[in-house]
C-alpha cells in the first residue's frame, strides 16, 4: 500500500515538471489588434538610440523598431527627447510604449515590462588625476555629475551619496567633464564612450574596473495597458536571431547576442534540468525518510542528557549562591564594626582642630598689633625718604638736566654733580660770577646779560637758551635755562635758583631738519622747495641775464627696472657730482624729483651757459656705474628783461629738454640694452650659449614657416632676448645647482615681466617686448604670467616656447647631463597639445631637429 501511495506521489511530481515545461515553451495568446503604436525614448543614448548630424534618430533600439513594424505591420510612431522628458510625457499618458527604461521596485508599481533587450554597465568615470574611485563608497565628499531622471540616482541616493549634479542629457554631462564642470560622472558605458571620443577627452578619463550597478534595457507600458504587451513581446520575437545579431553587428562592430541567450540553448537547460530535478527528488525522498528518523531519535537523547545535566548544574549554582551571601553578610558586619572606629576617631581630629583655630586666632590678633606699631615706624621712616626722593625724581624727570642756586649779592654760586658734568667742570672750579661768564660761549654773554637784566625788571621767570664752551674738553654744547629770581622785602634782587638742561642732541636734529627741509636726501643738492624760494629771490634786475637750465637723466627707469633702484640712486648721486664739478661755485643746482635737475646761472648769458654744459658733458662722458654709461639730456632758457613771465620761460627749458631728450634717450636705451646683456652673459655664460642657441633655433624654426625675412630676424632677434629680464634675478639663484625652493621659483618666474619692462622702453621694440613677456605661456592656458591659451598666444611665443625647452634639454645643466635628442623629441611631443602648439611641434621636429641632427 505505501509502495502504491509513493508511486502516486512519483507521477504526481513528473506530470507537475511536464505542465511547467509546456508553460514555460508555450507561445503567448495573440494580443488584441493594434494597428498603431506610439513610442517615446532617450535620444541621448549611443548606439541605441541618438540622432544623427542632420538630427534623424538612429541607433540599434531605432533599427529594431523598424523591424517590427516590417514584421507586424502595426505602425509605430517613434519620438526621441531628453529621457527626463520622455518619462514625464509618457507618465501623462502621451505615448503608449516608453523605451530605452531600466527596472527598478518604484517603476514597477507604474509599469508592466517587456523581456530585457540589452544589458548595460553602469560605471564611474573619473578623471585620470584621482585616485582612490573604486566603488560607490569612494564617492563620498565628491560632486558626481548624473543624467536627470536616470536610475543611477537613486542608486546613488540608497548608498547615501547625495551631492549630484544633474544634467538633461548623456552628451551635456560629457561636455561638462570637457569642460572640467564635472569630474566625476556616473553613466552608461557604451554611450559614455561614445561621447567621450566624440569630445576628444577619451585619454583623460578613467573608468571603475567593476560598474557601479548593472542595468538592463526593457520596453514598458503603463499598468492598465496590458493589450500591448502581448502584442510587444509577440512582435519582436518574430524578428529572427540573425536579424538581432546583424543591427547589433552594425552599431557595435560585433554579435552581442551570446550563445546561452539564444532560444534553443533555453530548452536544452529546461529540458536537462527537469529530468535531473526528477531523479534528484527520486534519491533526496529515500535519504530524507533516513534521516529524519535518526536524527529525531538523536535529539530525544540529547535532550534527556542536557536536561539531567542543567538540573546539576543549577544544584551547584543554588549552593554557591547560600556560601557567598553568607560569606557578603560577614564582610559587611566587620565593614560597620570598622566604620564606627573611624567616626570616633574623625570626632576627635575635629576637636582638636577646633583648638587648633583658637590658638591661631589669638596669634593673628598679637600680630595684627605688632604690624600696626610696625606701620607706624615704617610711615615716619617714608616721610624722610620722600623729600630724598622728590629731588631724585625732578632730577631723573628728564636727561642731562643739572640744578643750582645763584647768591645775587656776593655772586657765587652752587650746583648739583649732573650741572657740574654738563658744564665739564668739578667742584675746584671757580662758582664765581667770573667764573660762570668764563663757561659761556663769548658770541652769548651779552646776549645772556641783557636777557637776565630784561626778566629781572619785569619779574619774569628765567628760560633761555645759548651755548657755552664745556671747560674740560672745549667742546661747544647748546643749553636750556629755566630759572627764578628772588627778592626781598624791598625789592632787591638776593637770589637765583634753577635748571640748567643739556639740548645739544635737540638743537642738532633741528639744524639737520631744516637742511633736509631744503635739500635733496639722496644726492645732497637742494630740492624743488629751496629751488622755487630760490627762483623768486633771483628773479631781479641785477641778476639779468638770469638762465635756467633742465637736465634729464636718460634711461633711469630701464636701468632701475634692469639692475635695481640701488644702482639707479648710485647713478643719481654721480649725476649730482658731474653737476657741481661742472657748475661754478655760487650757481643754484637742484633736484627737482625722480630723474629730473634744475640749475640756475645768474648774470650768464647763452655763451657761457654752452661752456658750463659741454664741461658738464665731458666731466659725464667719463664718469660711469659699473659698465652704465651718464647720459644727460639739457635744454635751458634765458631771462633778460623783467617783463618775461619766469615760469613760462622754465616750462620752455624744460620744453627743450625733452626735445633733445627724444633724440639721445634712444641711444642712451639701447646702448643700456646692450649693456644689460652683456651683464647678464658675464654673471652666467650658460645663458650666453643657451640664448645664442635659441636665438639660431627660432630663426630656423621662421624658415621653416617661410616667414619674410624681416620677421624672420625679428625671430632671431627676440630669441637671443627672451631670457633679457634675468639680470634682475640673483645670480645665486640663476645658478644654484639643486632644486628650487618655492620662493626662489617664484622670483625667476618674474623674468618675463622684468623683460617686458625693460625692452617696453626701447622705441621699435614694443611687439619683441610682448613676445619676451609670454614665452613661459602654455598652449593649454596653464602658463605666466597671463594664462594666455591656444591661438590667443602670439606665434613667436609659440615658437620660443619649443626652442627653449628644446634647448633646455639637449644642454648640460649644473644638476644634470644633457639629454639624448630623441629623449626631447619625445617630451616636445608628449607635451604637444598640452604645454606647445602641437602643430608647431609637429614642424620643429620635422624641419629644424631632423634636418640639422641627421640620423
Amino acid at each position: 500500500m505505501k509502495a502504491a501511495s509513493r508511486n502516486n506521489y512519483i507521477v504526481f511530481i513528473i506530470l507537475g515538471l511536464v505542465f511547467l515545461l509546456f508553460h514555460a515553451t508555450r507561445v503567448d495568446a495573440a494580443p488584441p489588434e493594434i494597428k498603431t503604436i506610439s513610442v517615446v525614448m532617450d535620444d541621448n543614448y549611443p548606439p541605441y538610440s541618438f540622432r544623427n548630424s542632420q538630427g534623424d534618430l538612429q541607433g540599434i533600439t531605432i533599427d529594431q523598431w523598424k523591424l517590427f513594424e516590417e514584421k507586424t505591420g502595426i505602425k509605430v510612431t517613434i519620438t526621441g527627447m531628453t529621457w527626463n522628458k520622455a518619462y514625464t510625457s509618457m507618465m501623462q499618458g502621451d505615448f503608449d510604449v516608453i523605451d530605452t527604461i531600466s527596472y527598478n521596485a518604484d517603476r514597477a508599481k507604474i509599469f508592466d515590462y517587456s523581456k530585457a533587450y540589452a544589458t548595460i554597465d553602469i560605471p564611474i568615470f573619473f578623471q585620470k588625476n584621482i585616485s582612490g574611485i573604486t566603488d560607490v563608497n569612494s564617492l563620498k565628499g565628491f560632486t558626481v555629475a548624473a543624467k536627470k531622471g536616470d536610475n543611477s540616482i537613486n542608486v546613488l541616493h540608497k548608498n547615501g551619496i547625495t551631492n549630484i549634479e544633474e544634467y538633461d542629457t548623456t552628451e551635456a554631462v560629457i561636455q561638462a567633464a570637457k569642460d572640467q564642470k564635472s569630474v566625476i560622472f556616473v553613466l552608461g558605458k557604451p554611450a559614455a564612450l561614445y561621447y567621450l571620443y566624440k569630445l576628444g577627452i577619451q585619454d583623460n578619463f578613467n573608468y571603475s574596473g567593476s560598474p557601479l550597478y548593472t542595468s538592463q534595457f526593457f520596453r514598458a507600458i503603463k499598468k492598465g495597458h496590458s493589450g500591448f504587451m502581448p502584442a510587444i513581446n509577440n512582435g519582436f520575437a518574430l524578428i529572427s536571431e540573425s536579424e538581432y545579431q546583424a543591427i547589433d553587428k552594425k552599431w557595435f562592430g560585433f554579435t552581442s547576442i551570446p550563445f546561452y541567450d539564444a532560444p534553443m540553448f533555453r530548452i536544452i537547460i529546461i529540458m536537462g534540468a527537469a529530468v535531473f530535478l526528477v531523479a534528484l527528488l527520486l534519491f533526496i525522498w529515500n535519504r530524507t525518510l533516513q534521516r529524519v528518523v535518526k536524527q529525531k531519535t538523536n535529539e530525544l537523547l540529547n535532550s534527556l542528557s542536557e536536561r539531567k545535566q542543567i538540573e546539576a548544574e543549577i544544584r551547584d549554582l543554588n549552593a554557591e549562591l547560600e556560601s557567598r551571601v553568607l560569606e557578603r553578610t560577614a564582610q559587611l558586619e566587620e565593614l560597620n564594626s570598622e566604620l564606627e572606629e573611624s567616626n570616633a576617631l574623625l570626632e576627635e581630629e575635629i576637636l582638636k582642630r577646633e583648638n587648633v583655630e583658637e590658638e591661631i586666632r589669638a596669634l593673628n590678633e598679637d600680630l595684627e598689633d605688632k604690624i600696626k606699631i610696625r606701620t607706624s615706624e615704617l610711615d615716619a621712616l617714608n616721610t624722610v625718604l620722600e623729600r630724598h626722593n622728590t629731588l631724585l625724581r625732578e632730577s631723573q624727570r628728564v636727561a642731562l638736566l643739572g640744578s643750582y642756586a645763584t647768591d645775587l649779592i656776593t655772586r657765587n654760586w652752587e650746583c648739583s654733580p649732573a650741572l657740574h658734568e654738563i658744564l665739564g667742570i668739578d667742584a675746584t672750579y671757580p662758582h664765581t660770577k667770573e667764573g660762570w661768564m668764563e663757561i659761556v660761549h663769548p658770541d652769548w654773554r651779552a646776549p645772556l646779560s641783557n636777557y637776565f637784566l630784561q626778566v629781572t625788571k619785569v619779574h619774569q621767570r628765567f628760560d633761555f637758551e645759548y651755548r657755552i664752551i664745556r671747560i674740560n674738553d672745549r667742546e661747544e654744547r647748546w643749553v636750556h635755562e629755566l630759572g627764578k629770581v628772588e627778592f626781598d622785602q624791598t625789592d632787591n634782587r638776593v637770589r637765583l635758583i634753577g635748571m640748567i638742561q643739556d639740548v645739544t642732541d635737540r638743537k642738532r636734529t633741528e639744524e639737520k631738519i631744516v637742511h633736509l627741509s631744503f635739500h635733496d636726501q639722496l644726492t645732497g643738492l637742494y630740492n624743488r622747495r629751496f629751488f622755487e624760494e630760490e627762483l623768486k629771490r633771483l628773479d631781479v634786475a641785477r641778476n639779468y641775464p638770469l638762465t635756467l637750465v633742465m637736465a634729464d637723466v636718460n634711461g633711469l627707469k630701464l636701468i632701475n627696472d634692469s639692475f635695481g633702484h640701488a644702482t639707479g640712486d648710485t647713478l643719481l648721486k654721480n649725476v649730482a657730482e658731474v653737476l657741481r664739478k661742472g657748475c661754478r661755485r655760487d650757481e643754484i643746482i637742484a633736484r627737482l624729483g625722480g630723474d629730473e635737475f634744475v640749475i640756475l646761472l645768474p648774470n650768464t648769458d647763452a655763451a657761457e651757459t654752452e661752456q658750463i654744459l659741454k664741461r658738464i658733458q665731458a666731466l659725464a662722458v667719463h664718469e660711469r656705474v659699473g659698465s652704465i654709461e651718464i647720459s644727460i639730456s639739457f635744454g635751458y632758457e634765458i631771462k633778460r628783461y623783467e617783463t618775461e613771465d619766469i615760469l613760462e620761460l622754465f616750462k620752455k627749458a624744460e620744453d627743450y629738454m625733452y626735445k633733445r631728450k627724444l633724440f639721445e634717450g634712444p641711444s642712451m636705451r639701447g646702448k643700456t640694452i646692450q649693456t644689460i646683456i652683456n651683464t647678464l652673459h658675464e654673471k652666467n655664460k650658460r645663458e650666453e650659449q643657451h640664448s645664442h642657441r635659441v636665438s639660431a633655433l627660432c630663426q630656423s624654426m621662421g624658415e621653416a614657416l617661410g616667414l619674410p625675412e624681416g620677421e624672420v630676424q625679428e625671430l632671431k632677434s627676440v630669441g637671443l632676448l627672451h631670457d633679457i629680464g634675468k639680470i634682475a634675478i640673483d645670480e645665486k639663484i640663476l645658478n644654484k645647482p639643486g632644486k628650487l625652493t618655492n620662493d626662489e621659483w617664484g622670483e625667476i618666474k618674474r623674468h618675463p615681466e622684468i623683460g617686458y619692462r625693460i625692452l617696453s622702453t626701447v622705441n621699435g621694440m614694443a611687439e619683441m617686448a610682448e613676445y619676451v613677456l609670454a614665452h613661459h605661456e602654455r598652449w593649454d592656458g596653464t602658463g605666466y604670467p597671463k594664462g594666455l591659451k591656444g591661438e590667443n598666444l602670439p606665434l613667436q611665443p609659440r615658437i620660443i616656447a619649443i626652442a627653449d625647452a628644446y634647448d633646455a634639454m639637449t644642454s648640460s645643466r649644473s644638476y644634470r647631463e644633457a639629454l639624448p635628442d630623441e629623449v626631447a623629441i619625445a617630451e616636445l611631443q608628449k607635451n604637444a597639445g598640452i604645454q606647445f602648439d602641437p602643430e608647431l611641434v609637429k614642424i620643429f621636429v620635422d624641419n629644424v631637429v631632423n634636418i640639422s641632427s641627421p640620423t
